[in-house]
């Protein structure tokens, strides 16, 4: 990937996400407009508002900083090799991306939905749904001090220990 896009050698934050309402793009990429863009952003999906998306990108000058993938049927080296993962979900259900993320050892942070990410990450790597500003600043910690968002995977998500708990329950 650094071959093809040498501004990822010195690291990039990465959102891993089919391009639809749901996952929020637009306020992503607002918020990345309003950060301080110290590391490019890697958009991994496609979907039926990738078109917009890379638009909403031409008209805030951001096409060297926010780099369109496509769909990549394995992104765990992505996000292995990232400095820091972002969600930016309206609403999740179990916040899959995140605990993977979480699982290789990737500092995470995230809108704070209704369910899913609240269940998975510390209360200081969220920030509230349509607070562009607040995730902007969200980034640029995320960016400068990846770190502080880093966050242990819990164990009891592990198929074992779920197919355990389930049993126990019957």
């Amino acid at each position: 990937m650094e071959k093809k896009y040498p501004i990822l050698k010195k690291g990039y934050i990465v959102h891993v996400g089919k391009f639809k309402a749901q996952k929020n793009h637009i306020a992503l990429i607002n918020a990345y407009a309003k950060s301080k863009k110290s590391l490019p952003l890697l958009l991994v999906g496609q979907g039926e508002l990738q078109s917009q998306c890379k638009e909403l990108c031409k008209e805030l000058r951001l096409q060297d900083k926010v780099i369109f993938v496509g769909f990549i049927p394995n992104p765990y080296p992505l996000i292995a090799h990232s400095k820091g993962m972002v969600l930016s979900s309206i609403y999740e259900g179990f916040g899959l991306v995140i605990a993977e993320s979480l699982a290789l050892g990737v500092p995470v942070i995230s809108t704070d939905c209704d369910s899913g990410p609240r269940e998975l990450l510390p209360k200081h790597h969220l920030v509230a749904v349509g607070d562009i500003q607040g995730l902007a600043d969200k980034l640029d910690d995320l960016m400068q001090n990846p770190h502080s968002f880093s966050s242990d995977f819990d164990v009891s998500l592990l198929p074992k220990s779920v197919a355990m708990q389930y049993l126990n329950m019957v």
